[in-house]
């Protein structure tokens, strides 16, 4: 049993393997809540369960037969709601795009739409109440047990996601934002939360600026967005930061000083600190390693 957790880092390490599928994967007892980002392009799939994504800044209502897509470095979380008859069960589908990239060139339209997900800002992420029996539950049990064989695995992982992705292709079109999938609990307040820490996460934070912004009480905005999204806001800060770290690690040449002090911090130790419990890497070996 996995038990729930929030979980504000990614093992980058696990990065080295372009492709990583999870069957299948199942929560009982407890509730779920996780805050995390990764290099690769996920797609969730729930076969069980309800609860919520979080998806830049907006809060949207999942259940079975949903499917939720994260894109590269987008930081996002779920939270189930689970009680001793529920159980919150998901395949977990993930890839390194630019592995991917090379064998799309014989499908330009599949490429195009790849494209699209991969690099392109999208109205929406989650597509809620596909059909039952639908290709994606046929799909992933095939592969489930094909993949269990090491022979020829990546070429097994290669038609996985392009029959995937056709797939994907053809329903995505149906997607719509749907206000009614907002959560209950003062969404527009939760979308004013994340919206200033996005704003001001450069900043060195305090609860009571937010506070005056939104005319509302610090307990009620902590309460709030715990209640919402399952961690606390400082959490929620920090992986925001790291998020920003990684990438001025990757594409600026400042200084470990200077991307501390970018991202709203001050002390150099402090940062380091969080972004190895972040990453799993010292700053200065996430730049050196990229995404190795």
């Amino acid at each position: 049993m996995v038990r729930g957790k929030l979980n504000m880092g990614y093992n980058y390490n696990s990065l080295r393997t372009s492709f990583d599928f999870a069957y299948q994967s199942t929560t009982t007892l407890e509730d779920w809540h996780i805050f995390h980002m990764h290099e690769g392009m996920e797609f969730l799939y729930v076969h069980e369960g309800r609860g919520n994504a979080i998806i830049d800044q907006k809060i949207v209502e999942m259940g079975p037969r949903t499917l939720v897509y994260f894109q590269p470095f987008q930081l996002h979380g779920t939270k189930v709601y689970l009680d001793q008859s529920s159980v919150y069960t998901r395949s977990i589908l993930s890839f390194e795009p630019s592995e991917l990239n090379a064998y799309l060139q014989l499908y330009p339209a599949l490429k195009a739409f790849f494209h699209s997900l991969w690099k392109t800002k999208q109205a929406a992420q989650i597509i809620s109440e596909l059909p039952a029996n639908n290709p994606l539950e046929s799909m992933f049990e095939h592969y489930h047990r094909t993949l269990s064989s090491p022979s020829e695995m990546k070429e097994a992982y290669i038609l996985f996601i392009i029959g995937f992705l056709q797939y994907v292709k053809s329903i995505w079109p149906q997607q719509k934002v749907d206000e009614d999938q907002l959560t209950a609990t003062s969404p527009s307040y939760m979308e004013r939360i994340m919206t200033w820490i996005e704003e001001n996460y450069t900043n060195e934070f305090h609860l009571e600026d937010l506070s005056k912004e939104l005319h509302l009480s610090p307990y009620y905005i902590a309460h709030l967005f715990h209640n919402s999204t399952g961690s606390n806001i400082s959490q929620y800060l920090t992986a925001r930061r790291m998020r920003q770290a990684c990438w001025l690690l990757k594409n600026s040449t400042l200084s470990i000083q200077q991307i501390c002090q970018q991202v709203g911090l001050t002390n150099v130790s402090y940062f380091c600190k969080k972004f190895k419990e972040f990453t799993g890497r010292t700053p200065l070996k996430y730049r050196i390693g990229g995404a190795q």
